[in-house]
């Protein structure tokens, strides 16, 4: 049997221009399942990418812990204790270890003032991480205190040049010299940096004590280290759990009470990661930055999705070249009487496939480069280059694959054209198996289609009924923005700030505190009620305008105590406690609370009265239950709440602009970053705003492929069934009966793809839903939702079918 020959390849490109509008049709369809592809599998390996430029990443761990204790939450978290690294040097397990401290600080180059990337790392963080130096001494930028290394791309933007070796530069008013410049990590780094500064620096911000590094409990830092030759990474879990128990912190007797009632668990468990493995590692799914962690299953879902969508344009092109190939038996008859054998038949259909594919694949590779920056904005990472012309060679060479699959069957169809049946007239005939084969194909398109776009559907549902919870304060009117840092300095500017704030039209209440609602201040101590036991609670600390500004729901207790000028109770202000830590506490109403002391080393005297039980306020997502919380009212010496709240009437923008007229006045070495109440919250729904987005997308392509899929199959059976339905006219069938043998048609198509979606979508939502305390309630219109996009596009050939007009019998 003959094969291919490059000449089919030339028929099929002459067939291809012969018609224009089949050939759009079916390399656009195609195209668009390329694209979609290509996307999605090159984010997938991006992602796969992480930290491979390090070549040691296998010897290089990142330390976790996970807090037990009730009332925080109980997850592996990437920022550890300091201290663990020292342990870990002094037994001889680690042979290099460095912390890496990263925030954001008020860089000021000239006149200019901006928020910058800073790490705080120790020495050996340049071996762990193979940071390579191109200028410069990068030891005396990690242990100098007035010096740090930029990287390249960071040299460049501050000043312009890359040979900035010896420039200057000032943090938070401290000044700092340019002792070294490195190589920018790629993109695919999980520890990131653009300012590099040892522990000592300057550039450290002032709460940074020294408790910071040698407290078990005081956490932020990410943690690294490579085990010693003959030791093993597993050493460091119990080596920590170990130490803690032995340090002079654990004694407390508030933290050994607490231990009693773990039933046996330690108050911190500690374990190591591969750094190889740190990008999708499933435990600190949750806790990590999502912009420098991924969730594998995600990855994989994306995978499947894109693998999906061009199995669904393959589906469609199967089809559509199948009517064509119907359509032209009477070519092939003719071909066939003039010697043609049946390999040379089929290899021409095959050569016409691969032909298309290759040109919807070049076509679709075009659209993703042309889509990408939209693509990498939707999933908050910087994919330039994952289409490179190695992609591009992969992306073609699966494409001849996915076409010569693809003209298979109607390869095979047309090799069994019989020749003197087509040349008499009796062409356009396929076989039973035929035609439900394509119904086949056609319902597992729909199906697939249904099925994303139910679990899109109740993905989107879940995620704005989530956003859209009680906050637990009015949102509107209220704006945050940080203020300083916590020194003396900037504590006189802040209560500078707030008497001129108060002078200000619209401005109705202030509030300074130490961080945001739903912000990344966790902070957790031990607190009890007099005589009781002690209970581990998140807290936060506020002055006396903190209920005026928030407005919150009041449950039990006074409303509000008078404040002076600075935002300090007059007459001293108790504590404020939420409705959980009410629970947590022991009572059963916010009103037994009221008037009860509760014991903390955290208060001065280490007792304070609860003077209000107010409503909660949505620091967690829609996965996690209310956080219990204390707010207790700071002197005005307390340099830690530097995070003011405004809350004011009118317009948001006036409220930024007044803001902005004072801002240089008070704090002129701190850029002004306001966000509003709105945007802070909305912050724990970022990524799965992203992934419902996605999601939409992807269902909304394949949706339109799949009723694409069904309209060509109702065509075909409307034109195939079309002399019968005229006939049925003539002898008096109304519309109805018309109407009904053509849907049986569809009806079957419908209900099969139905039973196909409806039960792998109902139990992925299930699943999908567990992992929620609060949930949406979702039925089954996402189904009906389905079935309506379905039915559109099958209405159109059904009109068509009962307009019919009866001459059409009497043709042919």
């Amino acid at each position: 049997m003959t094969m291919m020959r490059w000449e089919d390849f030339r028929v099929g490109w002459r067939w291809l221009l012969k018609e224009p509008g089949w050939s759009a049709l079916v390399i656009g369809g195609l195209a668009i399942g390329f694209a979609c592809c290509a996307l999605l599998l090159g984010y997938v390996n991006y992602s796969m990418e992480f930290d491979r430029h390090i070549a040691g990443r296998e010897r290089v761990y990142q330390l976790k812990v996970r807090p037990n204790m009730d009332g925080v939450r109980n997850q592996w978290q990437q920022e550890t204790p300091v201290i663990a690294g020292q342990i870990l040097r002094e037994h001889g397990v680690a042979q290099r270890v460095s912390m890496a401290f990263g925030f954001k600080a008020p860089v000021r180059v000239g006149g200019q003032v901006a928020n910058r990337w800073v790490s705080l790392v120790d020495p050996d963080y340049a071996q762990l991480f193979e940071v390579k130096t191109l200028a410069g001494d990068l030891q005396r930028a990690l242990t100098r205190p007035d010096s740090a290394a930029l990287t390249d791309e960071e040299a460049m933007a501050m000043f312009g040049t890359r040979q900035a070796l010896g420039k200057r530069f000032t943090v938070g008013g401290k000044a700092l010299t340019v002792a070294a410049i490195v190589a920018a990590p790629p993109a695919t780094a999980t520890q990131r940096y653009a300012i590099l500064g040892g522990r000592s620096s300057r550039m450290a911000p002032d709460f940074l004590h020294e408790q910071f590094f040698s407290s078990w409990f005081s956490w932020g830092a990410s943690l690294y280290f490579q085990p010693k030759p003959g030791h093993d990474a597993a050493e460091a879990g119990p080596l920590l759990s170990q130490a803690l128990k032995q340090s002079p912190s654990y004694r407390d007797p508030s933290l050994q009470a607490i231990q009693a009632k773990m039933g046996g668990r330690d108050l911190l468990d500690f374990s190591a990661v591969k750094l190889a493995d740190v990008y999708l590692d499933a435990d600190l799914d949750q806790s990590a930055d999502p912009d420098r962690h991924g969730n594998r299953l995600m990855l994989w879902g994306c995978a499947g999705i894109g693998l999906l969508i061009l199995l669904l344009a393959a589906i469609n092109y199967v089809n559509l070249a199948t009517v064509r190939a119907i359509r032209r038996q009477r070519e092939i008859g003719v071909r066939k009487v003039l010697g043609a054998g049946v390999g040379r038949v089929a290899g021409q259909f095959v050569a016409e496939s691969i032909l298309v594919a290759l040109a919807a694949a070049a076509l679709g590779l075009l659209l993703a480069w042309l889509l990408l920056p939209a693509f990498a904005f939707l999933v908050q990472r910087e994919l330039a280059g994952i289409i490179g012309w190695q992609g591009g060679l992969l992306t073609l060479a699966a494409a001849a694959q996915v076409g010569a699959l693809s003209g298979l069957y109607p390869a095979w169809v047309a090799a069994g054209v019989r020749a003197t049946q087509a040349l008499a007239g009796r062409d356009q005939q396929e076989t039973r198996q035929g035609v439900w084969l394509r119904r086949g194909l056609t319902v597992a398109q729909f199906g697939i289609a249904m099925g994303l776009v139910g679990v899109t559907l109740a993905v989107a549902w879940q995620t704005w009924h989530g956003a859209r919870l009680p906050a637990g304060f009015p949102r509107d009117g209220l704006l945050f923005v940080a203020a300083g840092d916590v020194n003396a300095r900037d504590l006189q500017q802040r209560q500078a700030l707030r008497a001129a704030l108060l002078r200000q039209p619209g401005v109705q209440a202030l509030s300074y505190g130490d961080g945001l609602p739903a912000g990344e201040n966790n902070n957790s101590n031990n607190f009890r009620l007099a005589g009781g036991a002690f209970q581990n609670m998140r807290y936060r600390m506020v002055d006396c305008g903190f209920l005026q500004t928030y407005r919150l729901p009041l449950l039990a207790g006074r409303s509000a105590a008078v404040c002076d000028a600075n935002g300090t109770a007059a007459g001293g202000e108790g504590l404020i406690i939420s409705e959980s830590a009410a629970h947590r506490l022991g009572f059963a109403s916010p009103q037994q609370a009221v008037g009860r002391v509760v014991e903390s080393d955290m208060f001065d005297g280490g007792k304070k009265a609860i003077s209000a039980v107010v409503a909660d306020i949505a620091e967690q997502t829609s996965r996690e239950r209310a956080i219990p919380m204390l707010y207790f009212s700071i002197g005005p010496k307390n340099r830690y709440a530097n995070t003011l709240a405004i809350r004011y009437q009118g317009s948001e923008t006036a409220m930024r602009q007044a803001l902005a007229g004072l801002w240089p006045r008070f704090f002129p070495d701190y850029p002004l970053q306001p966000i509003s109440a709105k945007q802070q919250l909305d912050k724990r729904y970022g990524q799965d705003i992203r992934a419902a987005q996605l999601l939409a997308i992807a269902s909304a392509i394949a949706m339109l492929i799949a009723a694409f899929g069904i309209y060509v199959l109702s065509a075909y059976s409307v034109q195939r069934m079309a002399r019968e339905v005229v006939l049925r006219k003539l002898y008096g069938a109304d519309g109805l009966a018309i109407a009904r043998l053509i849907g049986r048609e569809f009806a079957l198509v419908l209900a099969a793809s139905a039973l196909l979606a409806l039960p792998p979508a109902w139990l992925f939502i299930r699943h999908y839903l567990d992992g929620f305390v609060a949930r949406a309630p979702i039925g089954g219109w996402t189904l009906l939702l389905a079935l309506a996009l379905c039915l559109l596009a099958v209405w159109r050939h059904l009109l068509a079918a009962l307009r019919l007009r009866p001459e059409m019998a009497l043709r042919g």
